[in-house]
Parts: structure tokens; sequence; C-alpha cells
């Protein structure tokens, strides 16, 4: 029996992700769906609005399947996603003779098996939690076996809130998560289970869904956790998706632009005061100011208020103290010029090699151990 139980189930799963795939390249579902199965055409079965009385708790298998991420914005702090919930439970109420039935499954799909969870079957009732804004069911599915077996299925878009910690960006990694957990009932009325408890002892469940990467971010790892609410009033089943961020743009595009207008900015030791002004040292030192400020407005505009430093904000930072000195060591030339040329041609003599090592050797201590 559990053998049969356990090859249902993955047909049935494997149909629903059949499916969640053909609809997310482009085809479309009614709200009684598309999948040739045998419908229910013998009514509905008597109101059970309350949980199995011969079950305390009832046990729910729960568990989670990522399809895509659509999205992760980084100021706001949340991402999208879409997903795929499946549970299932036995609820004897529900049993019916297959003879009567002319089927052992009946099948309700869309709107109709959402109404029928409103009115005619028990169910756990099912939240996304961080929720922002509605969960959007895409597809749904309710099966009931004649010995009172329920399989719930949904594909759904959600909208989730995620705090993030930016203290290596550009080079950080993140655990992003969402959490399905019964909306009323508690770890005593609902107990979930899932996949983890059915492996042999040393057995490691392998995952292979949700393979995603785009120009900024890859997946490393997924994995679904259930906690049957020892520590909590409620059972829940967490999906964690490990991302790790791709810095090559920030890289070409920021870091290492920001390298060449630093040293640009030493171009000033080699610029004699006997053919210019102080004046135009400075010109240089503050162009070259005004440039990384405009690096950091272009990071600050990526990642939401913080109230800490980034690795790369670090970095901009000590890039200002160099370009500060800079401009310090202008003046301190300019008025040993006045007092003494060979002073100033001594003092440019040992900032052409200085500044370069102490910045380059400082900015690569910030990357390595910061």
């Amino acid at each position: 029996m559990n053998n049969a139980r356990w090859i249902r189930r993955g047909a049935l799963l494997g149909l629903f992700l059949l499916l969640g795939a053909w609809l997310f390249g482009g085809g479309t579902a009614t709200s009684t769906g598309s999948v040739q199965a045998v419908q229910a055409q013998t009514g509905s079965p008597t109101n059970v609005a309350s949980p199995p009385p011969d079950q305390n708790p009832v046990e729910v298998y729960v568990d989670l399947y990522g399809l895509n991420i659509f999205s992760i914005n980084e100021q706001e702090e949340t991402f999208e996603i879409e997903a795929f919930i499946y549970a299932d439970w036995f609820d004897d109420r529900l049993a019916f003779d297959p003879a009567v039935a002319g089927t052992e499954t009946k099948v309700f799909q869309g709107e109709t098996a959402v109404e029928m969870l409103k009115t005619d079957v028990w169910w756990p009732d099912l939240e996304v939690v961080d929720v922002r804004g509605p969960r959007e069911r895409l597809h749904t599915t309710l099966t009931i076996d004649y010995d009172g077996f329920v399989t719930y299925t949904e594909r759904f878009h959600a909208n989730i809130w995620q705090p993030f910690f930016f203290e290596e960006f550009p080079f950080d990694a993140h655990t992003i998560s969402f959490t399905v957990a019964p909306f009323f009932y508690t770890n005593e009325q609902v107990a979930f289970v899932g996949p983890e408890d059915f492996l042999e002892e040393g057995e490691r469940l392998e995952r292979e869904d949700l393979s995603w990467e785009t120009n900024e971010w890859s997946i490393d790892n997924v994995e679904s956790v259930v906690d049957r609410g020892e520590d909590f009033d409620f059972s829940t089943t967490t999906m964690f998706i490990e991302i790790s961020r791709l810095p090559q743009f920030y890289v070409s595009n920021v870091i290492l632009p920001l390298f060449l207008i630093v040293a640009i900015s030493w171009a000033v030791f080699w610029m004699d005061f006997g053919s210019m002004h102080l004046a135009d040292r400075l010109s240089v030192s503050f162009t070259s100011v005004l440039t990384v400020v405009a690096f950091d407005f272009v990071t600050a505009d990526n990642l939401p208020l913080l109230s800490y430093q980034t690795v790369l904000d670090v970095v901009l930072t000590f890039s200002y103290i160099i370009l500060s000195l800079s401009v310090l060591e202008n003046v301190i030339a300019y008025l040993n010029f006045r007092k003494n040329g060979d002073d100033v041609q001594r003092l440019d003599r040992m900032a052409r090699w200085l500044f370069p090592v102490v910045y380059y050797v400082g900015c690569g201590l910030i990357l390595l151990f910061f």
C-alpha cells in the first residue's frame, strides 16, 4: 500500500511539474485545467470544515518545489518567485465507493478546486509567510482517492519580503527563503512531515528543482526543511535558496575604473611647480575626487539605506582618504617650493611610489579580509 502511495505521489508530482513547465513556456490554463483526468461528476463530498476527528494531530505531507525566481529587489528587500506547493493527507470522511462514483480518484482543478476547499473539503489552509501583496494562484489541483487520501497541488507566484545583509557587497552571498504554514491550525491540530522523514539513515535528498542564473545572481543550493512546530505554535515548511552575486559587473565597471581614476590623480607628482601653478595640480586632484563621488552614487542607488559599510564602501572611503592625502601633498609641496625647490622634488619622488604602494596594498587587504 505504501509503495503504491509513493508511486502515485511521484506520478502526480511529475505530472504537475510538466504542466508548470508547459504553462511557463507560453501555454494557457483554463479554470478547469487541461490535464486529462477523470473528473468528478458524482457531486461534492459532505461538508467537512474541521480536521478529521480521528487524527490528533493530522499529519500533512508538505513539500515545496521552486520553478523560477523572476527578480531580486535589493532596495525593497524582496524577491519574486514562482513555485509549487504539494500537500497530502488522509480524511476518512471523504472516502467513497468507486463502483458508485465510477472512478477511484476524483479530480478538481482551477476555481472548482478552490471552491471545494472553501466549502466541502477540509484542508490545512496553507499560507505563504511574509508575502508582499496577495499570493497569485496560477493553477490549483485537488484529488480525492476512494479511501480518503487527499492531494493538493498549487502553482503560485508571490513577492516575498527577505532581509538582506550586504557587508560583503559586491562579493556577497545570501540565503533567501519562503515559508508555508497553516493559517489557523496549531501544531496540536496539524503536524507537517516532509521528504526527509522518509529517508533512511545516512541517505540525502537530492533536489534538482530551481536551476536559475542571471547576469548578477546564481543559485548554489536549494533545501526544503520541515519544522513540526516544537519551538513554535505552528508547523512550517521552508525552502532555503542559497544565492551568490556574480561580481563581474562591479569589478569591471566600478572597482577597476576606480583604481585607474585614483592612479590618474597621482600625475600631479610629476607636475613641476616651476612651469605651472598650485591650482593646476589641485584641479587634477579635485576632478578625481568628484569622479569617485559619482561612483559612490552609482553603487548607493542599487542598495537600501544601510547603517553599516559594505566592502565597496570601505574601498571608496579608502580612495577618498588617498585622494585627500594627495591634495595635502600638493599644498605641502607648494609651500616647500616657495622655500626650497629641492625639497619639493624630494617629496614628489617619494609620493610617486608611496601612494601607489599604500593604496593598492590597502585595497587588496580590504578585499581579502573585510
